[in-house]
């Protein structure tokens, strides 16, 4: 049973979500291929990786059974190939054939056990094994020059689809993510406290001290003192590149340096991950965040700087999927908020809060929002993560909630 299904104010939020629950309901899908119900947010039926993360609190918080979110993980781990690597779609299609779903099964899997106290669907010899090679593929595979730190594919693989600049496009595979290696590091924490329940103790024991080396290379390798920033990592730096999209072929990575200096708010992943140092999570929010010229817009928190060049709510000619430019998404806002609150910025993180909340009032549910006018956009009604919005309240009074770093 959910542990949170008798907290009275959850109950009474509950009730004034009863519009909600009804669309979610429509999210409720069958995998053809294992015959596992699941949740999906987006009404054309795709599973998709990090969101599955955010969707999985808001049907905890839903008092929802825990039976979706468990599907959700095991029928990625259910299409892993022999490599370890797992597309990150179901269905899956050719494009992201080899992108390996985003590294998320296991902080969801540790959502499970704090708020159902489930561990035997997935801490067994047919899933434990699976949820190993998953993560290893990322720390081994996806870390091609062996500098310690993974690289992304392309931009919709990161999931801010048109952040072309910052990360490319299929396959270009340049982009060392502030942010993928963040979610790593959470990633890794999480599976090692699996592998203790799993008794486990002495790759528990491993994992951490590879979630610490991790967080410690983020600090040495993407932060850019000058700035107070960090930054992107440039896999290939130096190389001369091309890549070949929509029958052009586009120069790319033409970072004059080994940092893509690019501000995009994946880089505040780094606080909701605990790795920046104090002085540098100071940094990225007091000369970031909270600058009107960058982050601190009218609907913040925009995917982009409002300084950079391609901050703009109209798409370009060679833009993919949806958009992550001068939009304001839920989950990164999410992201931050708990970031803001790890670091002790509690006044902050409850104005971002009810910014956040101030954002959906005026627009509604939906896939995402223009930052600028505050216009909902994308899915129309939207019943995934940006839903977690309504839940910012309960998380406010909380004395402690399911997301940690």
């Amino acid at each position: 049973m959910n542990k949170l299904v008798s907290d009275g104010f959850l109950e009474n939020l509950r009730l004034r979500l009863a519009a909600e629950e009804q669309l979610m309901k429509q999210g409720i899908l069958k995998d053809e291929g294992t015959g596992r119900e699941y949740f999906s947010g987006y009404s054309y039926k795709v599973l998709y990786d990090w969101d599955q993360y955010f969707e999985s609190l808001v049907q905890i918080y839903m008092g929802w059974p825990s039976e979706y979110i468990k599907n959700g993980v095991l029928i990625f781990l259910d299409n892993q190939r022999e490599s370890g690597l797992i597309s990150r779609s179901v269905p899956s299609n050719e494009y992201h054939d080899p992108e390996h779903v985003k590294p998320f099964l296991a902080q969801v899997a540790l959502l499970v056990k704090k708020a159902y106290g489930e561990t035997d669907w997935l801490l067994n010899e047919r899933y434990f094994p699976r949820l190993k090679r998953y993560l290893d593929y990322w720390l081994i595979d996806m870390d091609e020059n062996r500098n310690g730190l993974s690289e992304w594919m392309s931009a919709p693989h990161t999931g801010m689809d048109n952040q072309i600049e910052r990360a490319g496009f299929w396959l270009d595979r340049f982009c060392e993510g502030v942010d993928l290696n963040s979610y790593l590091v959470r990633e890794t924490r999480a599976f090692a406290e699996l592998a203790r329940d799993f008794g486990k103790t002495e790759l528990a024991a491993d994992y951490s001290q590879k979630a610490e080396a991790l967080a410690e290379r983020i600090r040495e390798k993407l932060w850019d003192e000058a700035d107070g920033f960090f930054y992107d990592g440039n896999a290939r730096f130096g190389e001369a590149l091309m890549s070949r999209h929509a029958g052009r072929w586009t120069p790319i990575n033409n970072s004059p340096g080994p940092l893509i200096r690019i501000k995009s708010v994946s880089s505040f992943a780094a606080l909701w991950a605990g790795v920046a140092a104090s002085e540098q999570a100071r940094r990225m929010v007091s000369e970031h965040l909270f600058n009107p010229r960058e982050f601190w817009v009218k609907y913040p928190i925009p995917a982009l700087a409002k300084s950079e060049r391609w901050y703009s709510s109209d798409f370009f000619p060679m833009d993919l999927g949806c958009n992550w430019r001068a939009k304001t998404w839920i989950p990164t806002n999410y992201m931050v908020y708990h970031g803001l609150k790890n670091y002790g910025y509690k006044e902050l993180a409850s104005q971002l809060a009810e910014r956040t909340l101030e954002l959906m009032r005026k627009a509604g549910n939906r896939e995402y929002y223009d930052t600028e006018t505050g216009n909902g956009d994308g899915l129309d009604p939207f019943w995934g993560w940006s839903l977690i919005a309504h839940f910012l309240p309960y998380e406010e009074q909380a004395a402690e909630t399911l997301v940690r770093c």
